[in-house]
């Protein structure tokens, strides 16, 4: 005995894929976030614009986990920081982790992953049960 998910040859696994996308594509192109223009404008930033929170985030924690590395095991007083080092982490936490892995992350796996956003918002339970899901995940 076989399950679906083993028996699919790769022409019907690839006919799925495509199916699924084509089906969905229109769908991910017209949703657009969603405004909150009467909440808190602290809470709703990161839905609102997620693309500069993400920058904001990465660039923040990367900075302050180079501070705590000199601090913390280096044993350097606030005084004695390395700014010059700390503003090289600084860049790479923008322009690596806040801007390239958006950009491979968020638009490329969307891309290559037509399903993810679906697959993302279900339970865990509805998740073993999309066999073209998991595939596809």
């Amino acid at each position: 005995y076989r399950s679906k998910a083993l028996s699919l040859t790769r022409s019907s696994f690839n006919h799925t894929i495509k199916q699924t996308y084509h089906s969905t594509k229109s769908t991910y192109q017209s949703v657009k976030p969603p405004t909150t223009t009467n909440a808190n404008p602290i809470t709703s930033f990161p839905k609102d614009h997620p693309f500069a929170f993400q920058l904001i985030v990465a660039t923040g924690k990367t900075s302050a986990a180079d501070i705590v590395a000199q601090v913390v095991a280096e044993g350097k007083k606030w005084e004695d920081i390395d700014w010059k080092r700390n503003g090289i982490f600084v860049v790479f936490g923008f322009a690596y982790l806040g801007g390239f892995q958006w950009w491979l992350m968020v638009t490329k796996y969307r891309q290559w992953f037509p399903t993810m956003d679906r697959f993302a918002k279900l339970s865990f339970a509805e998740k073993l049960k999309d066999t073209a899901g998991l595939i596809d995940a």
